[in-house]
């Protein structure tokens, strides 16, 4: 059964703000990157499901303010 996501929340920062710049492990961009497939890739696997085919471009995702969200609380 698939989980409702439709709460789910992210943080979108500059690429040249502190918090962006803050990396939670060590490694280069491209050893850390390698690290987020690896988990990206077993998540599915766990969840039994096959890896997502959608584009970039069409990922199933809503833009909103962080405002709109506290009005529809």
């Amino acid at each position: 059964m698939p989980k409702d996501r439709s709460q789910m929340t992210v943080r979108v920062v500059p690429l040249g703000s502190r918090e962006a710049n803050e990396a939670r492990m060590d490694g280069t961009v491209a050893e850390r990157l390698a690290v987020v497939a690896e988990l990206t890739e077993l998540g599915w696997a766990l969840a039994k499901l096959p890896l997502p085919t959608y584009t970039r471009a069409t990922m199933p995702v809503v833009v909103t303010t962080r405002s709109a969200q506290n009005d529809a609380d």
